[in-house]
C-alpha cells in the first residue's frame, strides 16, 4: 500500500517536472527565434494599445465609471466654472458618480478661489466640451479624455524604460504584462472621471519616473534635454497641484542636481542647475501663495488621531505640550465619527488644548519620539496600499446599484494589494533593502559608461523621498484621520518601486 502511494506520488512529480521542462524548452525556443528582434519599444507600444482599449471601455462606454465626489473638490470645480446640477447631497456626495454638471452658476453657487495646475486642466477640458457641444453643460468625460491623452505616453515611457533593462523576449513580455497589470488598474484610471487630484498625481509621477529612467543609457544630447524638460514640466505640474506637494519640488531638485554628471557639458550642467532652481522656486511659491490643504479640524486630529493615538501614556504626552492631562479623554477622538465625542470646532477645545500646540510642535514631538513616528508611518503605508476610495462609489445613480458600489472589472492589482499584499512598514523596509541589493552594484557619484544601476537607484531613492514626505506631511498635519484622502502619492510611489524591483528580480533569478 505504502509503495503504491509512493509510486503514485513519484509519477505525479515526474509529470510535473515534464510539464515545467516543456514550458522551459518552449520559452528557450521562443527566445532563440526572437534573438536580435527584441524591441522594448514594440512591447511598450502593445501595452499602450491594450491600455487604451481597456481604459476607454471603463471611462467612455455606456455606463462609464468614475469616482463619486466627497465634497473636498467643490472649490476646485467652482474655480473652473463648473457647478452641480442636482443639489441633493445624497445624490452628489460619496454614493454615486456624477457625469454631467452645469457651467452656469445658480443663485446659491459661490465662485471658487483656487488657482493651481489642476484647475487649468479642468478649464481646458471645459473649453473642449463647449467647442464641441455648445451647451451649458459639462460632461466630465471630456476631462477623462484629456487625462487619457496625457496618460498613454506616460505608460509607454515607463514600460519601455523598464523593459530596456533586459535583453530576452520572454523577460520583456513578463515586465510589460506587469506594467499593464499595475498601471492600468481601475483603481487608478477611474480618477480620470473625477475632480480629485489623484489623476494628475498619477500621470505626473509616471512621467517623472519614466523621464528619470531614460537617462540609463548614453544617447544623443537632444534626447537628454527632452527628458530633462519632460521631468521639469511634470514636476512643476505635480508641485503646482496642491500645497501638500510643495516639498516634492525640493526632492525633485536634488535628483536633477545628480543628473549634472550624466553629460560632460557646460550647457548641460547649467540646464540641470536651472531646472533644480525652478523646481525649488515653485515649491517656495507653493508654500507662500497656496492656501493650506489642512483645516482646524485637521489640527485637532493631528493631536487626537496622531500624537495621542500613538502614545503609550497620553496623559504624560499632553504634559509635554503643556496641556492638562485630563484631555487624555480625547485620545482616538475623531470629528468624523458617526456620533463624535466632541466636535473639533467647539470653543472649549481652543482654550487650554488647541491653543497649546502648533504643527511645528507636533513635528518636534515626533523627532523626539521616533517610535511613535514609526507606528504612524506603518498606518500610512497601510492607507497608501488602498488606491481606491472605499467611501466613494464608481457608478451613476441610473445604474440602479447600491450606494457606494465599486466595480471589480480590471481591479486585479488593487484587489491583490488590499487582500494579499503585506500592508505594513515591514514591506517598505523589505522593498528598500531589495532596491539597494539589486541596484547598488556599479553605483557611482560620477556615473561610468554603464550607469543603469546608478540612475535606477537614484530614481528609486527620489520616489522613496516622495513617499516619506507625503506620509510625514499628512501625519504631522492630521494624524491618521485624513489618510484615506491623502495617501495616493504613497500608493503610486510604492507601486513604482515594486514594479522596478519585480522586473530586476525576475531578470536576476531567471523566472522565464
Amino acid at each position: 500500500m505504502k509503495n503504491r502511494e509512493e509510486s503514485k506520488a513519484s509519477r505525479q512529480m515526474n509529470r510535473l517536472l515534464t510539464f515545467f521542462n516543456g514550458i522551459k524548452a518552449f520559452i528557450k525556443k521562443v527566445n532563440v527565434k526572437m534573438e536580435g528582434k527584441y524591441s522594448p519599444s514594440l512591447l511598450a507600444l502593445a501595452v499602450t494599445a491594450i491600455t487604451a482599449l481597456v481604459v476607454s471601455s471603463i471611462l467612455f462606454l455606456p455606463g462609464g465609471l468614475g469616482v463619486a465626489g466627497d465634497g473636498s473638490t467643490d472649490d476646485i470645480m467652482r474655480s473652473a466654472g463648473i457647478y452641480y446640477k442636482d443639489k441633493e447631497p445624497d445624490r452628489i456626495y460619496n454614493n454615486y458618480f456624477v457625469k454631467t454638471y452645469s457651467t452656469v452658476a445658480s443663485g446659491n453657487d459661490v465662485p471658487g478661489k483656487t488657482v493651481n495646475s489642476q484647475v487649468f486642466l479642468i478649464r481646458l477640458a471645459k473649453g473642449l466640451d463647449q467647442v464641441l457641444t455648445r451647451d451649458n453643460n459639462f460632461d466630465i468625460r471630456f476631462l477623462g479624455f484629456l487625462y487619457l491623452l496625457l496618460y498613454l505616453p506616460a505608460v509607454y515611457l515607463i514600460v519601455r524604460q523598464v523593459c530596456q533593462r533586459v535583453r530576452q523576449f520572454s523577460e520583456g513580455v513578463i515586465i510589460a504584462a506587469a506594467g499593464l497589470f499595475i498601471f492600468s488598474d481601475i483603481g487608478y484610471v477611474t480618477y480620470f472621471n473625477s475632480f480629485y487630484p489623484e489623476a494628475i498625481w498619477f500621470i505626473t509621477m509616471l512621467y517623472v519616473a519614466g523621464a528619470s529612467m531614460s537617462f540609463q543609457t548614453e544617447r544623443n544630447a537632444h534626447w537628454d534635454f527632452y527628458s530633462l524638460l519632460l521631468f521639469l514640466v511634470s514636476g512643476v505640474i505635480l508641485v503646482g497641484s496642491r500645497r501638500q506637494c510643495a516639498v516634492i519640488g525640493f526632492i525633485l531638485a536634488v535628483y536633477v542636481i545628480r543628473l549634472i554628471f550624466v553629460r560632460k557639458s557646460f550647457l548641460w550642467g547649467v540646464s540641470c542647475v536651472a531646472a533644480a532652481f525652478l523646481l525649488s522656486i515653485f515649491s517656495i511659491l507653493n508654500i507662500f501663495l497656496f492656501p493650506s490643504d489642512f483645516t482646524e479640524t485637521s489640527k485637532f486630529h493631528a493631536m487626537t488621531r496622531g500624537v495621542l493615538f500613538g502614545s503609550s501614556n497620553p496623559a504624560q504626552t499632553l504634559e509635554e505640550f503643556g496641556i492638562d492631562p485630563s484631555y487624555e479623554l480625547l485620545t482616538d477622538a475623531s470629528a468624523y465619527d458617526y456620533i463624535p465625542f466632541v466636535k473639533a470646532g467647539d470653543d472649549s477645545l481652543y482654550h487650554g488644548f488647541m491653543d497649546q500646540y502648533t504643527t511645528s510642535d507636533v513635528a518636534v514631538y515626533y523627532l523626539r519620539h521616533p517610535g511613535s513616528l514609526l507606528g504612524m508611518l506603518d498606518v500610512s503605508i497601510r492607507a497608501g496600499m488602498d488606491i481606491r476610495r472605499s467611501s466613494c462609489g464608481n457608478y451613476e445613480i441610473t445604474a440602479g446599484l447600491p450606494k457606494k458600489a465599486r466595480s471589480l472589472f480590471w481591479s486585479g492589482w488593487s484587489t491583490f494589494k488590499m487582500t494579499l499584499a503585506p500592508r505594513t512598514i515591514g514591506y517598505l523596509i523589505l522593498l528598500i533593502g531589495a532596491v539597494f541589493f539589486l541596484f547598488y552594484k556599479g553605483y557611482s557619484i560620477r556615473p561610468p559608461k554603464d550607469r543603469r544601476n546608478t540612475i535606477f537607484l537614484d530614481l528609486l531613492m527620489m520616489v522613496l523621498g516622495v513617499l516619506l514626505s507625503q506620509s510625514l506631511v499628512v501625519i504631522i498635519h492630521s494624524g491618521d484621520a485624513e489618510m484615506v484622502q491623502r495617501m495616493f502619492l504613497v500608493g503610486i510611489s510604492l507601486d513604482i518601486m515594486t514594479y522596478c524591483v519585480f522586473a530586476e528580480l525576475q531578470h536576476r533569478i531567471k523566472v522565464v
